[in-house]
């Protein structure tokens, strides 16, 4: 039985070290960005989270992507 995913929705997510808390650990923040084109190359996506995380005044601590889709039967 072949299964192919349909992609739905995408959104990118920048980690960023926001500070540190009471006990000196660092606080990490995440910002997500939605409706990201699911066609979009992986390189694009990251190309914009790098523009974007050197406006950033905190560290940028990872940049992910994540990827919705319904699994169909083919």
């Amino acid at each position: 039985m072949a299964v192919n995913k349909v992609p739905q929705a995408s959104k990118m997510v920048i980690t960023i070290e926001n500070g540190v808390n009471a006990k000196g650990q660092p606080v990490q923040r995440q910002r997500s960005y939605k409706n990201v084109k699911v066609s979009a190359a992986d390189t694009d996506v990251y190309a914009v989270a790098q523009a974007i995380a050197n406006l950033q005044t905190h560290a940028v601590i990872g940049i992910s992507r994540q990827d919705d889709g319904n699994l169909v039967n083919a």
